[in-house]
């Protein structure tokens, strides 16, 4: 059984949702399962969830019909088998060791809920957002008497900056308000925190919030139920501090609650006044930059049984896309260098060169299936979906994993290198932009990243292979 279970519900979210789920990927807590909820979409969202599904054991994908974010949250809770849970919003993302933090300060105290610092995304920049200062153990008042503070501030209002013991979850039946569609998580919060005792708070941000036009919550739908709603939630609030005897010594404060949600929620103080720029491949425009397309790579990859050596590009160029094979680009080197590392003629064609690399026991791929890109230029891609490489790793005893350059080495380790678990050999790449080395020097270098065996020998029963387009 998973110690935590991720859940993240979506809808339309194809523009963000790669970014979304990568982070998820790329956790360094390994002990987890993702859960995504495709609620009714009708953009390429649950194409993409299915993406992961397939590449990564731990995705669980739920399709439904639309009926709400909270109803999508309720049937992933239903589903979830974790100790905690966790949750993102769609266009949203995490650190890398966000799920591994709030773990770690879960087992340390026995917390039944820890709370975490988290970023405020506003365009291409970001400000980190603070809260609660003490560190170590909280208990439920202590949690409460640092709420009445702000309690309309994100930081206790949302889902996403907290982990949640399970066990309380389903001892008590708590669940999202299928009715709203407004602060349903605060709702939440305030229930679970009625039967919660251990808090902590981790002065750490673990999670990138990005507040943007067209959210789920229509203004006519908050303007219609927002005095309904906003009483509802001061009652909530209200019983929560009775129920601990903090009521009449802190009434005013309390009720004052009521005039803090006016202003619908928000990031309030304290924030940090540092100002930080976001790195250029997790900030994704309204529009794509000038040049740009969103290309999914077209190109199957070729192997069989008898592969033992995977070569991977980083994409392949336009000259690739449009003669629908690999390395299309006359002038790349990569068919002379194999010619000349297997003292073979130059294969002159497609089917010649699938021969070649079949016959010689090499698999070829790339290691990006989905990114966007502008023109042929690897240095521009970005917002990448990575290729589903055990797919080659599962069929074959592949003995060594080349990146052919830079880019295929750092794309690579970025987004394949801990789910496959195998390292890359990093060899020089043989496009045209990387004149400073000769085709001598080329095969050099690449003869002395691998076994000198792999190179000479032939694969078994090479004249049974054939192009696997799809796993066994």
């Amino acid at each position: 059984m998973p110690l935590v279970s991720l859940i993240i519900p979506a809808y339309n979210a194809e523009k963000y949702l790669r970014r979304c789920l990568n982070s998820a990927m790329e956790q360094t807590f390994r002990d987890m399962e993702i859960i995504v909820i495709n609620d009714g979409s009708t953009d390429t969202t649950l194409q993409i969830c299915r993406e992961y599904e397939q590449m990564d054991e731990r995705f669980h994908v739920i399709d439904k019909a639309n009926t709400g974010v909270s109803d999508s949250r309720n049937q992933a809770i239903q589903m979830a088998a974790g100790k905690y849970l966790q949750f993102m919003d769609s266009d949203d993302w995490l650190t890398r060791d966000a799920t591994e933090s709030l773990v770690y300060a879960a087992e340390k105290y026995d917390c039944d809920m820890v709370i975490a610092d988290f970023y405020r995304v506003d365009g291409a920049v970001f400000t980190e957002k603070q809260h609660i200062r003490k560190r170590g153990l909280l208990t439920r008042q202590e949690y409460a008497e640092n709420m009445m503070r702000d309690p309309a501030d994100f930081y206790y209002g949302v889902l996403w900056n907290k982990l949640y013991r399970r066990r309380i979850i389903e001892e008590h039946q708590l669940e999202m308000d299928r009715d709203l569609r407004w602060c349903e998580d605060f709702l939440f919060n305030l229930s679970f925190i009625r039967h919660a005792e251990r808090f902590t708070a981790i002065q750490i941000p673990i999670y990138y919030y990005m507040k943007r036009k067209g959210s789920l919550v229509s203004t006519d739908w908050k303007k219609a139920n927002a005095v309904k709603l906003k009483f509802q939630l001061l009652k909530t609030y209200k019983e929560l501090y009775q129920s601990m005897d903090l009521y009449e010594e802190n009434k005013l404060q309390i009720n004052a609650f009521v005039l803090a949600i006016a202003k619908d929620g928000g990031v309030a103080a304290p924030m940090s006044r540092r100002r930080q720029k976001l790195d250029s491949r997790d900030y994704i425009e309204d529009e794509l930059p000038a040049g740009y397309e969103r290309m999914h790579n077209p190109l199957e990859p070729v192997y069989n049984e008898n592969s033992r050596i995977l070569i991977l590009g980083s994409f392949p160029s336009a000259r690739s896309r449009e003669n629908g094979f690999h390395y299309g680009d006359p002038k790349n080197r990569f068919w002379k260098l194999l010619a000349r590392l297997f003292g073979e003629p130059v294969p002159a064609d497609t089917a010649a060169r699938k021969a070649l690399l079949l016959r010689r026991g090499i698999a070829l791929w790339d290691v990006v299936a989905v990114c966007d890109i502008k023109g042929s230029s690897e240095q521009s891609i970005r917002n990448v979906v990575p290729a589903d490489i055990n797919r080659i790793l599962r069929a074959a005893e592949i003995q060594t994993v080349i990146a052919n350059g830079d880019t295929a080495y750092r794309l690579y380790q970025k987004y394949c290198r801990e789910y496959t678990g195998r390292e890359a050999v990093k060899c020089p790449s043989t496009s045209p932009s990387n004149a400073i080395f000769t085709l001598e020097r080329l095969a050099d270098r690449w003869v002395e990243a691998v076994e000198p065996e792999l190179w000479t020998a032939r694969a078994e029963n090479s004249s049974q292979g054939s192009i696997r387009q799809s796993p066994e």
